[in-house]
């Protein structure tokens, strides 16, 4: 039994040091924004245009078809939290691209 009690003993310090070490670096910056995929000018100009959601026009000749509001940290946002629609973003294949943008 003496052994049994050890073993768990270690199990939960062992257990209780992960749990520290993994929540250690504290919450994560977290941003408001939108749900806003970058399509080419292409995906726009022949499909964009159908119902019941017709694709928007966004700057540098892109469109998008505009999404939910979210919470999410600022590194998971369209060009790290510096894309905007109207203005210079990240589309697909750029490395920060995401179709999640912060609000600005």
């Amino acid at each position: 039994m003496s052994k049994l009690f050890r073993i768990l003993l270690i199990v939960a310090a062992l257990t209780a040091f992960s749990a520290t070490a993994a929540f250690a670096d504290g919450p994560v910056e977290k941003t408001g924004g939108f749900v806003c995929p970058v399509l080419g000018g292409q995906a726009g100009m022949d499909h964009g245009q159908s119902a019941p959601d017709p694709l928007v026009g966004i700057g540098g000749g892109d469109y998008t078809v505009a999404g939910p509001d979210v919470s999410v940290p600022i590194f998971a946002t369209n060009g790290d939290g510096a894309g905007t629609p109207p203005g210079p973003h990240s589309a697909p294949g750029d490395t920060d691209y995401t179709a999640i943008w912060a609000g600005q």
